[in-house]
């Protein structure tokens, strides 16, 4: 699981009014909540292969009337060190999904999407992308 602050989306995901950022253990902890549903949101990366990242893409960047269909059948497979890599951040229950696609070019993960966010029904499709 990754750290919430190290991910690319962080200032986006802090200026969500959606979300509400607390801190413990002196600074060292921080937690995100969903606030409409008061579900912690958790966090991490997971690496794909050029076509399904570009695939990847494809599909989260379609209009979300066509979620569904864009989704079909596919589901990623995640590998070591690919070229492509999802941020993800998911809240517990499924109804919160934020997204961000980055590819790697010139020796860092560059951003290849916006912070792309999904609530209810839409979140729990994106979801399943990922389990």
């Amino acid at each position: 699981m990754a750290n919430i602050k190290n991910l690319q989306m962080w200032n986006t995901i802090c200026y969500d009014s959606r979300i509400s950022i607390s801190k413990s253990m002196f600074g060292l902890r921080t937690t995100a909540i969903y606030q409409p549903t008061n579900s912690i949101i958790d966090a991490r990366t997971v690496e794909y292969s050029p076509p399904d990242g570009e695939s990847l893409k494809r599909i989260l960047t379609s209009p979300r009337t066509n979620i569904s269909s864009a989704i079909g059948n596919f589901h990623p497979q995640p590998v070591p060190n690919g070229n492509y890599m999802a941020e993800l951040c998911m809240s517990r229950d499924g109804a919160f999904v934020v997204v961000q696609i980055l590819q790697y070019q010139q020796l860092r993960y560059n951003p290849v999407t916006e912070v792309l966010i999904f609530e209810g029904d839409d979140a729990h499709k994106v979801k399943q992308l990922f389990l």
